[in-house]
């Protein structure tokens, strides 16, 4: 009994610490550009929302890992059997936070599974992310599309597929015609990512850090500078645009030197 009291006061210490961090990753967050968004209230407190599931989460996969194997010689089966227990454990539990949260915690989740560095318990079990891609609302696109140029869908495609013809966790990709008959691909980022993409960034970096201030045997503050380095480049529609001259993709000469028949929308509001 004494030894499950002192984890639960153990585990009401480790909350308050994160919760803290997950607080100062909210203010570090409306320290950027609190008017990126139209909806600022509305953003913020779901950002918070969605810091506080993590904290959450990750306190008690902290907390299980550091007790459960508490005792245990590492060199024993019992440690074996009990981490691997623990590794599906933790790894369930991320994937229900992936699950809620979506967006980038939908990738990020896709981004550990794919790493080599994780235990398979953990791959195996995000796996399952990688078919999870929700498309949003066709109003949501023509809304990204008319906030970026000013002009309505009827103004500038002659056709403009409703439905996408793929979907990812941040964008979605939809076919379409333009007013000279040139089929283009259209990739839409979702409404309100770059907003959301400073606030979860900003909490798994500080959550992470506070995990390795509190537990200096578990740090993960390498995995989030890679996740970030990788969404970075893949939010980059630009260079996409560029390395989509090739295949399926037809070079269109009004569009400049080196850039194929590709259109990409940002959802900043």
């Amino acid at each position: 009994m004494r030894r499950y009291g002192g984890v639960l006061k153990f585990g009401a210490k480790t909350s308050v610490y994160l919760l803290t961090a997950a607080g100062c990753a909210a203010l570090a967050h409306d320290s950027f550009n609190s008017a990126d968004t139209l909806d600022f209230p509305s953003g913020f407190l779901h950002g918070v929302v969605r810091s506080s599931r993590s904290v959450f989460a990750i306190s008690s996969c902290v907390i299980d890992y550091k007790y459960s194997l508490r005792g245990l010689p590492a060199d024993s089966d019992e440690y074996g059997r009990v981490l691997s227990e623990l590794h599906l454990r933790s790894a369930r539990r991320i994937l229900n936070l992936c699950e809620a949260n979506k967006g980038f915690y939908v990738k990020a989740g896709q981004f550990v599974a794919a790493m080599r560095q994780v235990p398979r318990e953990y791959s195996s079990t995000l796996s399952s992310l990688q078919d999870q891609a929700v498309p949003c609302s066709f109003e949501a696109v023509k809304e990204v599309i008319f906030k970026s140029l000013g002009k309505d869908l009827s103004e500038i495609f002659l056709s403009f597929d409703e439905k996408p013809v793929a979907a990812a966790s941040i964008a979605q990709v939809h076919h379409a015609v333009l007013k000279d008959h040139q089929e283009v691909a259209v990739k839409v980022q979702y409404p309100g990512l770059e907003y959301q993409m400073k606030f979860d960034l900003a909490t798994m970096a500080i959550l992470s850090r506070s995990v390795s201030w509190l537990f200096p045997e578990y740090r993960f503050e390498w995995m989030v500078s890679e996740f970030t380095k990788s969404i970075a480049s893949e939010l980059d529609f630009i260079q996409e645009a560029k390395n989509s001259d090739s295949g399926n993709f037809k070079r269109r000469k009004s569009t400049g030197p080196g850039y194929p028949l590709f259109i990409g929308f940002y959802g900043q509001h």
